[in-house]
């Protein structure tokens, strides 16, 4: 690569920098093909951060933006920060995932990563209620 086009490539944001992450931080662990905590809650209108940590084995996560039993045409009713589909992890690697919810309902997150067998079974849920 010349020097040219170097100085032209921008210097990658910082994706969560300690002033854009959400005031709840809630940390997930995935381990022997389980999501712990299995349920998670949040409010109407709540920004999170899941910290989602592989202990041991390779794993995927995928948080689907719709509602449980969602009808064609449904809005989602969670947003993401990054749009990923799959955030895949290494062992011990942990990856930020920030939320907003914008509807209630209950929504699953699952394995997404063929890591096993099992994986089939590991499945967890966001529950969105309604904001007080």
């Amino acid at each position: 690569m010349s020097a040219q086009q170097d100085t032209q490539k921008s210097p990658k944001p910082e994706a969560h920098s300690p002033a854009d992450r959400p005031s709840r931080i809630i940390p997930v662990i995935a381990k022997n093909f389980t999501f712990d905590p299995v349920t998670i809650h949040l409010k109407v209108n709540e920004k999170v951060e899941l910290d989602v940590t592989a202990s041991g084995q390779p794993v995927g996560i995928r948080i689907n933006p719709f509602p449980d039993g969602a009808k064609a045409n449904t809005p989602p009713g969670l947003s993401f920060l990054f749009g990923e589909d799959c955030y895949k992890l290494k062992p011990n690697e942990m990856v930020p995932i920030q939320i907003e919810a914008t509807e209630p309902g209950t929504y699953t997150f699952s394995c997404c990563k063929g890591c096993g067998a099992d994986r089939k079974t590991m499945r967890g849920q966001i529950i969105v209620d309604p904001a007080s």
